[in-house]
């Protein structure tokens, strides 16, 4: 066999090495990788088939058929015995009634509840500052009286159920956050301004060129119809706003500032009327 091999002219050389020429022929292919390999199993009992639940799956037929009972589903119910009965047996009465301890342990824990905390109050104020009289948390009442100047103003600010008269001619006064609170003036040389305020009563015995009215609810005024009739009312977000002209015997007649309005677009704008009231 060798001396074929020799005679062949192929190298005795086994295996043949990689590109190793063979007389008369290409050189030899490389050889293939061996592929890598497959892993091991797992081993028995490694992998937990999932449990089936127990539980049957459930049954509306089941149901509708206990519905549909009609009176006999009351069957199952157990019957009240007359020793069950409050009214038949004495002796379950007993463990109804409400202890006299107990009562006032209730009533104990009602008083010490903690109350609501009172409204903090202000000392009342009246003064001077400058040239502004400062009017504060009066209260009750009815002899306030401040003699002004032109150059001075008033300040009138929380002041429940009192009456404030200013006498001579001031520049200007402010009721702010009053309630049922009367104001009496003589002349103003500026305006008047009432904010804030409910239930007040306004008086004046000469002129005042404005009076504004701003988130009011509860304003008359009362102007003469000798020289308080030249005088502008400006209302702002207020009701129930009345204006008196007294005549000379004392008597008045009274007219309602209006509070509803309609506003439509014609020719090409917004245009706000008062709202007529039918009925």
């Amino acid at each position: 066999i060798s001396t074929q091999i020799k005679s062949s002219g192929i190298n005795a050389e086994w295996p043949l090495r990689p590109g190793a020429k063979v007389s008369g022929g290409a050189p030899a292919a490389p050889a293939a990788p061996a592929a890598p390999a497959a892993p091991p199993p797992p081993p028995p009992g490694s992998v937990v088939a999932p449990a089936a639940s127990s539980a049957p799956a459930p049954n509306p037929n089941a149901l509708f058929a206990q519905l549909n009972q009609g009176a006999a589903v009351t069957k199952g119910l157990r019957k009240v015995t007359d020793d069950m009965k409050t009214h038949k047996n004495p002796s379950l009465r007993e463990s109804s009634v409400v202890k006299a301890d107990d009562l006032q342990k209730n009533k104990n824990a009602a008083k010490s509840t903690k109350a609501p905390a009172a409204a903090k109050t202000f000392p009342p104020k009246m003064k001077l500052d400058g040239k502004k009289w400062e009017v504060e948390h009066q209260a009750n009442r009815q002899d306030l009286a401040i003699n002004a100047e032109a150059t001075q103003s008033c300040y009138v600010f929380k002041c429940n159920n009192s009456v404030l008269t200013i006498n001579n001619k001031a520049n200007s006064v402010t009721l702010d956050g009053c309630k049922r609170m009367s104001l009496v003036v003589d002349s103003l040389i500026a305006s008047m301004d009432i904010v804030n305020c409910q239930s007040v009563k306004i008086q004046v015995n000469d002129k005042v060129p404005t009076i504004n009215i701003d988130k009011t609810d509860g304003c008359q005024v009362f102007v003469h119809k000798k020289s308080g009739l030249d005088c502008e009312f400006v209302t702002a977000k207020s009701s129930e706003v009345n204006i008196c002209v007294v005549e000379e015997n004392g008597e008045y007649s009274e007219s309602f500032v209006a509070e509803q309005f309609k506003t439509t677009w014609k020719d090409g704008k917004f245009v706000t009327e008062l709202a007529e009231i039918v009925g």
